[in-house]
């Protein structure tokens, strides 16, 4: 036999059960079954803040949990023993980390999965291609002073050398005095008048010509035939006697700048080396000009 107290705790449960059950009733509801636990639904964690400057905008949640993972493995990009979270979050010094974070954010919005945009961050922050060129011969466009060096080796009848071309004169442009583009020649066996047509900007640069021959010699891309490249020094009012006989010794510094190239790994053009990394993205000026910004803010 149960306890009075007991009995009348039962039926308060009773009753207030019941007075449960009528008012679900009353807004239209199911009855819990009998014995059934209801789960409250978990309140997902708030995502962790981030500064001003690193937009996930347009990322799924899918995507920007491997942001925030990357963000925790990777380590700061300015040598100190904490993580890129840390440096990001509560390291003003480390300026380079905004544009590190901004980085995995952006190749995650261009639907890279999640190694490739790992392995696209790495070949830039982490394990860079380091290559200094050697600058002493080359041609210069820019400020001597600039603390920022890009040096480029590119290929006459390449396209997308040509392509790019209106890009790094934009950039020089916009960093008169931060920047300067160093000019290396390196001719692909697959383009049989390429090391032509590189012989003669360098003879050209003899007569302080080789920027008006370099531009002359991409607009023409499509001939560049040595009748073509004759035309072009007339046009561009070499002394062509002068001109014909620095062939042959310009044929030798561009052997010298593609020997120059071979021992960086260079495999294709353009390829771009700044402040002595090797650039690894795609050949848009909104990328380079980031890199650029990245060199100006260590």
């Amino acid at each position: 036999m149960r306890p009075a107290h007991a009995l009348i705790g039962l039926l308060a449960a009773g009753g207030l059960a019941a007075a449960g059950v009528a008012a679900w009733h009353s807004l239209g509801g199911e009855a819990p079954k009998s014995g059934a636990v209801e789960i409250p639904t978990p309140t997902p964690s708030p995502e962790p803040a981030l500064p001003a400057g690193v937009d996930l905008a347009g990322l799924d949640p899918g995507q920007r949990k491997t942001f925030h993972l990357l963000l925790d493995q990777k380590p700061s990009v300015c040598g100190k023993s904490h993580s890129l979270r840390t440096s990001l979050v509560s390291d003003p010094s480390c300026r380079r980390s905004l544009f590190a974070a901004r980085y995995i954010a952006l190749l995650l919005q261009k639907g890279l999965p999640p190694t490739e945009a790992e392995e696209a961050y790495d070949k830039r922050f982490t394990h860079p291609d380091l290559g200094q060129c050697e600058s002493a011969r080359s041609p210069m466009r820019g400020n001597p002073d600039a603390p920022v060096t890009l040096c480029e080796f590119s290929d006459f009848l390449c396209p997308h050398c040509k392509l790019i071309e209106p890009v790094l004169a934009r950039l020089l442009e916009e960093y008169r005095s931060q920047l300067k583009l160093y000019a290396k020649n390196f001719p692909l066996s697959r383009h049989s008048q390429a090391k032509e047509a590189a012989a003669a900007a360098v003879a050209a640069g003899r007569q302080n010509r080789f920027w008006p021959m370099r531009d002359w010699l991409f607009a023409h891309q499509e001939s560049l035939t040595a009748a073509d490249l004759e035309k072009a020094a007339g046009e561009l009012q070499l002394n062509l006697k002068r001109w014909k006989s620095d062939l042959a010794r310009a044929g030798d510094e561009v052997e010298a700048d593609r020997a120059e190239g071979d021992k960086l790994h260079i495999t294709g053009t353009p390829t771009l080396f700044i402040n002595g990394r090797k650039y690894a993205g795609p050949l848009e000026y909104e990328m380079i000009k980031d890199w650029i910004e990245e060199e100006l803010n260590r």
